[in-house]
């Protein structure tokens, strides 16, 4: 079987400035045969460099094209692309998929007209109003991604007036309430600022989140519950507390369904924070559960010593105790050396030790341990919708969910 194709990550950012009139700026692409696109009209943005967050893109963007230093922006939409190449192997109009290029879209008030900016790259700069867009030749998805910008309550912001008011600048949390309360159905509006949302890590309320684990796993239940909390009541509480507890959407949402809406790159995060910590703390309860079994029916035993073991589960799946490799883990990321350990830090070890485990392990080994812990999943799932089914039914708790609780013991 054929290895997957590697696609890399290249990153593009725009943003959608919009003046007191309502009217978008656009930017004149050259005349130049050679470039996708010539002579076409297109939102103010272009491709990142490396190291590069969305935001920083955007803002670098705009800069050197229209001289413009960019106070707040806000986050739009972020759309992927797969690559197409026509018959001479010239690139061809990119068409939406799951793929090659992330597009992030941010938008801003701008107040300063386009015969005062300092046009840096293209040939014109320009505001139009939505009724002059179908005349125009327009660059790329531009004109969809436009039409989708009208019809929201960001936009309407802007016709209002209210996007001009002076004050603190609005965050994530913020558009999320005002696009709640503007009448978006809340977990559309959630999950749109789960794609836009950069930050590795924040504090917040008093409490640390860190949505990206080993620069690499991504914990998108973590970043959900960070803005429903501060949603405020503007989320039904039983939908919320589905969502974050069972992981179960409003709406009908399978693993693609998940793709499409947090975008490629944070899905392939999410697989490994899955993979990584999900998969890695189930692997650890079936193990645990083996050994109570084998302790309760004596049959337990180390063919490796003749001494009682340390750590039975920690041994038996890594080879180690796990303190050693608490201690081995802090080090290595220079992390203190503390009594007990916090749920943050104990997802990081959990992703740690997956690695430790592929590393170190053979790979038919590390196979059988993965097929292990996801058949302990799914009996995790199977006995949570068996709990929830007879909760719907007798309208209130059922037996069935101390099943979970008893086959921990």
């Amino acid at each position: 079987m054929s290895e997957p194709r590697f696609v890399p990550r290249k990153l593009s950012a725009g943003v959608i400035l919009v003046d007191r009139e309502g009217r978008v700026l656009l930017q004149l692409r050259d005349s130049d045969p050679r470039i996708m696109f010539p002579d076409h009209w297109g939102i103010t943005g272009g491709a990142g460099n490396a190291g590069e967050t969305p935001e920083q893109i955007a803002r670098r963007e705009v800069e050197e094209e229209t001289g413009l230093t960019l106070g707040r922006i806000e986050p739009f939409r972020a759309y992927y692309f797969h690559e197409q190449r026509a018959a001479n192997g010239k690139k061809g109009s990119p068409s939406k998929a799951s793929a090659d290029y992330e597009l992030y879209l941010f938008h801003a008030p701008c107040e300063t007209p386009a015969e005062e900016m300092v046009c840096g790259e293209g040939r014109a700069l320009r505001f139009f109003a939505p009724h002059e867009l179908p005349v125009i030749d327009v660059a790329y998805n531009h004109r969809d991604v436009l039409t989708e910008f009208f019809s929201t309550p960001a936009y309407a912001g802007y016709l209002r007036g209210t996007a001009f008011a002076a004050g603190e600048p609005s965050d994530a949390v913020a558009q999320l309430r005002e696009s709640i309360a503007a009448g978006e159905p809340w977990f559309e509006a959630l999950m749109r600022s789960i794609a836009v949302w950069d930050k590795p890590e924040e504090d917040a309320g008093g409490r640390r989140y860190r949505y990206l684990i080993g620069d690499e796993a991504f914990d998108w239940l973590l970043l959900a519950e960070r803005l429903i909390a501060g949603a405020g009541g503007h989320i039904p509480e039983d939908e919320a507390e589905r969502l974050l507890f069972e992981a179960r959407a409003p709406t009908e949402m399978d693993d693609a369904g998940l793709r499409e809406w947090i975008g490629e790159s944070k899905h392939r995060a999410h697989l490994n924070y899955l993979y990584g910590v999900i998969v890695e703390e189930a692997l650890q309860y079936a193990v645990e559960l083996e050994v109570a079994k084998e302790y309760r029916s004596g049959t337990f035993k180390d063919g490796r010593e003749r001494e009682p073991v340390r750590d039975p589960v920690f041994e038996r799946i890594y080879g180690r105790p796990q303190k050693e490799l608490l201690r081995e883990f802090r080090d290595e990321l220079g992390l203190p050396r503390h009594t007990g350990i916090a749920l943050s830090e104990l997802r990081e070890f959990l992703y740690w030790l997956f690695k430790y485990r592929t590393k170190q392990c053979e790979p038919a080994r590390v196979a059988s341990d993965t097929r292990k812990a996801l058949a302990q999943l799914s009996t995790i799932e199977d006995a949570s919708r068996r709990s929830r089914r007879a909760r719907d039914s007798r309208g209130g708790p059922s037996p069935v969910a101390e099943e979970i609780v008893t086959s921990a013991g």
